[in-house]
């Protein structure tokens, strides 16, 4: 039996995304009655096709992604162009693709929390507190049991993790259970107490130096303060921190089935996409300021990642392919000339302008300028992943 590699099947899932991207510009395209000359799978050279009516239809021999050729893109002159059309429907049309990939997702969680699931419960224990940290500051000690983040319960340390990222940078209130110092021997009821901390979770988290005397605070820490948070800190390691500066883990866990109702499935999947949205784009504003690379990473990043999360099993694929379709609606809505957000900026732009165009002309070079920064940032980000994987370096470490 052949043993394939788990990496490869990033080429199925992003032929998948890509596909359902442009199959929305087809749809809305044909809906508003724009003439579509080909609608491909894949890119050329071209493999087969069949004409139904005026379009192509066609498959293509490099399987990631595929194509939707529309008439006069740029030059209205054509009655049937896509650039004679309202703004309204050009914006529609352009918009459409990264919807499809917002669409998705919403299936994909929707069917893995309406199937019955393994769902991680037990307790989340703070098993040290980083010196210098907001745990540290509010007053937070090694043994306490968080309970909730602003009001709202916490299973295990991966919900802890999410909730906490909504709000950093915020005043956030922990809901605690610590307990008594009389009762530290054999864990009750009643030698417990509940208690609320408040604290402002960190945008941008220190990375100090273990040293064995501290000269700058701003960088360094020293090795005993080190070891108060991590026992196996040694002087020149870093002490990275998370956002309130907590070693977490859950305890008395346990894995209970678990599924929701599709009317409560599909409002989870709703909220799940917002919270990553939400977190990519925090993570984009701190990288830009200064901070850690949020995990930016190209094709052969993407393979590596694909190839991880194989091992695992099928529902963190589905959950990995979810997510990389989120990430392809965020790259195309955003304002990047040749994607379908640089596209929508100028028809914006032209609305903007009573109906006043740019000229295609320069439109068209600033799409091609645009688009060799792009293939020169994904070669880039594809030289780091060759380094790092030639190194035995992962994605998730």
């Amino acid at each position: 039996m052949v043993d394939i590699p788990g990496w490869i099947l990033v080429i199925p899932i992003l032929a998948f995304l890509v596909f359902f991207h442009e199959l929305g510009h087809f749809a809305t395209a044909k809906k508003f009655g724009i003439k579509v000359t080909e609608f491909g799978f894949g890119f050329p050279p071209r493999i087969w096709g069949i004409q139904r009516g005026e379009t192509l239809y066609s498959i293509n021999l490099i399987p990631i992604g595929g194509f939707v050729k529309m008439v006069g893109e740029e030059d209205p002159t054509e009655l049937r162009s896509f650039a004679r059309q309202s703004v309204t429907r050009r914006a529609i049309v352009l918009l459409a693709g990264p919807i499809m990939n917002l669409v998705i997702p919403i299936l994909i969680f929707s069917v893995i929390l309406a199937l019955p699931h393994d769902k991680l419960i037990g307790t989340v224990t703070i098993g040290g507190v980083a010196p210098g940290s907001p745990a540290k500051v509010a007053g937070l000690l090694p043994g306490d049991a968080i309970l909730s983040v602003n009001g709202v319960g916490v299973n295990n340390h991966a919900d802890m993790v999410q909730e906490v990222r909504k709000y950093r940078g915020k005043q956030t209130s922990l809901s605690i259970r610590r307990v008594s110092a009389t009762g530290m021997i054999g864990f009750s009821p009643d030698s417990s107490y509940v208690e609320t901390i408040t604290l402002i979770p960190r945008k941008d988290p220190p990375k100090l130096k273990v040293v064995e005397n501290v000269i700058d605070p701003s960088s360094e820490v020293s090795v005993s303060d080190a070891r108060s948070y991590d026992i196996n800190a040694s002087v020149g390691d870093t002490l990275t921190q998370g956002s309130v500066g907590v070693l977490i883990g859950t305890s008395n866990a346990k894995f209970v089935k678990d599924r929701l109702p599709i009317w409560g499935a599909i409002p989870a999947s709703l909220n799940r996409i917002l919270d990553v949205v939400r977190f990519t784009f925090s993570s984009i504003r701190g990288w830009l300021s200064g901070g850690e690379n949020p995990g930016l990473t190209g094709p052969i990043g993407i393979a590596q990642v694909t190839g991880e999360v194989a091992k695992v099993g099928i529902s963190p694929i589905l959950e990995l392919t979810a997510l990389i379709s989120i990430s392809l609606a965020i790259v195309n809505i955003l304002p990047i000339p040749a994607l379908d957000g640089g596209r929508l900026m100028f028809v914006i732009i032209e609305g903007i302008r009573g109906g006043k165009r740019i000229s295609s002309q320069v439109e068209g070079i600033i799409h091609m300028t645009g688009f060799g920064v792009l293939i020169g940032l994904i070669l880039l980000m594809s030289y780091f992943d060759i380094l790092r994987i030639l190194s035995g370096g992962r994605f998730f470490e």
